[in-house]
């Protein structure tokens, strides 16, 4: 039986500065156990990073309620020409009546107010939001399709993951070093030149913009806590140079997640990603942890066969937008 759609008189769309976080303390907590449930993700450190945003009234985004109580959220963010839409996070007995597009048509409305917006990203991983994600399509927004998998270490085997030649002869790999930094946002961007996701989020078209990706990556906790001592490194054995990068972390107790994973597109096929992913999750097994995951674009379709043939199995899948109006 079909939920029944909200009407106008059940549900308003207030401005998030507006709202009061003690208001909202129930969904963000409903969303940080339904991360950990889901994801195996404690999100509970970015979730107190967003309230005190909220709290110091400078986020940008809509509150759905109903009556005096909310029941969902969006938030964005303008930087230069781009907004970059945040989560959609609707309550889980009002999923399927519509809010969630009613949140996404408030911020499309608003930001195309904002003459200097020339494009549209909408990238964070999102739960049952149907009616947003066809809202965005019918927008005119280009749709791709990512998958958050995951590997049981109890179940995974060094050997498994090794088909073939397994390790390129020519490199070695080692753990993150903090003086790695510049070399390795050369090597991010490369590796998405020309790529479909460098097409989904245009960070990865400039060093200045994989810069400040690696910069979320390794000191802050968007995703997940920086492990150097786990992430990894290739190194060419002849010039020394970096020809691949991975970065990992841990998201929660026993959960480990690869957050970034670049190969010099000039070695991309030979084995170098392979040889950091079966490093990483050694030092992971090493540690104890019990799980590892990652996400990829389910069009990027050498990528996803490598991690499945690593031993990752998705767990959900989510959709991502971008619009150019330029």
């Amino acid at each position: 039986m079909a939920t029944a759609p909200l009407t106008t008189s059940e549900v308003q769309i207030i401005p998030l500065l507006e709202a009061e976080v003690s208001q909202l303390e129930y969904l963000f907590d409903e969303q940080c156990a339904e991360w950990l449930e889901l994801l195996g993700w404690d999100y509970s450190g970015a979730s107190e990073l967003i309230r005190q945003v909220v709290r110091d009234k400078d986020l940008t985004g809509f509150v759905a309620m109903a009556g005096n109580a909310p029941i969902g959220f969006i938030y964005y963010v303008i930087e230069n020409t781009r907004c970059s839409i945040g989560e959609i996070f609707i309550s889980k007995n009002w999923r399927g009546r519509g809010a969630d597009r009613r949140l996404a048509e408030a911020v499309i409305e608003r930001v195309g107010k904002i003459s200097r917006v020339r494009r549209l990203e909408s990238q964070s991983l999102s739960i049952e939001n149907q009616a947003a994600q066809e809202f965005f399509e019918d927008y005119g927004c280009t749709r791709f399709d990512r998958n958050y998998m995951t590997v049981q270490l109890r179940d995974w085997q060094p050997e498994s993951s090794q088909p073939g030649a397994g390790k390129a002869p020519d490199i070695f790999v080692r753990a993150w070093q903090e003086e790695d930094f510049t070399e390795s946002v050369k090597v991010i961007q490369n590796s998405y030149k020309d790529t479909i996701d460098s097409r989904i989020n245009n960070q990865y078209c400039t060093e200045e913009g994989c810069a400040d990706l690696l910069v979320v990556l390794t000191q802050h906790i968007w995703c997940g806590d920086f492990l150097p001592h786990v992430s990894r490194v290739a190194i060419d054995r002849k010039s020394g140079k970096i020809l691949g990068v991975l970065a990992a972390s841990r998201i929660s107790h026993g959960r480990g997640h690869i957050s970034q994973i670049s190969v010099r597109q000039t070695h991309q096929g030979q084995g170098v990603g392979r040889q950091m992913i079966v490093s990483a999750l050694i030092e992971f097994a090493n540690l104890n942890f019990d799980s590892v995951s990652l996400a990829v674009t389910d069009a990027n379709t050498n990528a996803l066969g490598l991690y499945e043939s690593c031993g990752f199995r998705t767990v959900h899948a989510f959709p991502v937008f971008y619009l150019d109006r330029s």
